[in-house]
């Protein structure tokens, strides 16, 4: 999947970045909601008002008013909306204020059929789906290991220079989610990010009243076990079937069309015994010949799709407190230690050993 590839629906993203419907135009509602005292508030929402929205979108060379066939747009474009956005409003940090001002019903049919699932791993559960279809670029997905409760989000290809944007932005709209469900009977253990802290790291501590940390293996929320088993307040499974079959009505989506992802999935359920691009082509219903020639349209090989997941095994076993390089080497179908090290090298810039002895906060 290439970042020209025209796979996140219009109708997505236009509910995160039409600023003039998300926000009360009142200084000190936006300080109250954001937790950020503005110097210049007022000319802050001359800025919003200001915003032209046929500008923005034309940009991005995005046509947002023809509506007569389902519109996606691609991952340049969407990278384009955000860099205008942040540069108009001067908010490097905009990920964190935008993601505060979301509430469930700013999520649309997708918040509904989240929050009425009978408990709060379905919730999640949904939510990772959801991600996959909507923005297929991240991902999203829980997991239960050492009594501890994990909601992680990491990237399917590179949304840099701008993905910290995406990260505040779904970390603190979903922390804020969990508050409004679960109330004040629990709090999570922590906030983790997998990057370096950012120049304006202490606004990301007025958004979680859980200890935030940087240079973590993964970005994500952390909680107890026992959450998962939550159940929700909403619970509703009638409610959330009929939010989740309007919401694809409304909104299109191409995600599970694209090949480069439905190999990807493939491989992961082939972990430790990858099967050769021909079983795989079987496997996805055609020739090894026409695999080869789509996966080349969306510039990509089968190689540079089994390394990418090669790539995520690892790093989720050295994640999980696994140690043994040549085990996992073994694990990944390396032949030996060796020739996993170097892949190992080339896909992060460190040999496994500098990996595992990364100081992390």
């Amino acid at each position: 999947m290439q970042t020209a590839s025209h796979c996140i629906p219009l109708g997505h993203i236009q509910t995160y970045f039409d600023l003039r419907k998300s926000i009360i135009m009142q200084i000190d509602w936006l300080e109250k909601r954001s937790q950020i005292k503005f110097h210049n508030p007022h000319e802050l929402l001359e800025v919003i008002i200001g915003i032209n929205p046929d500008e923005f979108y034309q940009k991005a060379a995005i046509d947002f008013r023809d509506t007569s066939t389902p519109c996606f747009i691609s991952i340049e474009q969407c990278l384009s909306l955000i860099e205008q956005a942040i540069t108009a409003l001067e908010m490097p940090y905009l990920g964190l204020a935008m993601g505060s001002l979301m509430t469930i019903s700013h999520h649309g049919m997708a918040g509904v059929a989240a929050v009425t699932q009978p408990n709060l791993g379905l919730c999640l559960e949904t939510i990772s789906r959801f991600c996959s279809e909507l923005f297929p670029p991240l991902e999203m997905r829980s997991r239960v290991e050492n009594n501890e409760g994990l909601f992680v989000i990491s990237e399917n290809m590179s949304l840099a220079p701008y993905s910290h944007f995406f990260y505040e932005l779904n970390m603190v709209s979903f922390y804020n989610i969990f508050v409004h469900l679960v109330g004040g009977e629990h709090e999570l253990k922590s906030a983790d990010f997998s990057y370096p802290e950012p120049p304006w790291g202490n606004i990301y501590r007025r958004y979680f009243r859980c200890p935030v940390r940087f240079n973590q293996p993964e970005t994500c929320l952390r909680g107890d076990a026992s959450l998962v088993s939550y159940e929700l307040p909403l619970a509703n499974r009638l409610m959330a079937m009929a939010a989740e079959k309007t919401l694809f009505e409304n909104i299109p989506t191409r995600a599970i069309r694209l090949l480069p992802l439905r190999l990807r999935r493939l491989l992961l359920r082939y972990y430790g015994a990858f099967p050769s691009l021909e079983d795989a082509a079987t496997d996805l219903g055609m020739s090894g010949r026409t695999l080869r020639r789509k996966l080349a349209e969306d510039g990509t090989t089968y190689q540079q799709e089994l390394d990418q997941v090669r790539e995520k095994l690892a790093k989720e076993y050295f994640y999980r407190g696994g140690e043994s390089i040549t085990e996992l080497s073994l694990m990944l179908g390396f032949a030996d230690s060796s020739a996993f090290a170097k892949a190992f090298r080339r896909w992060t810039g460190l040999s496994p050993t500098e990996y595992l002895e990364r100081p992390h906060d």
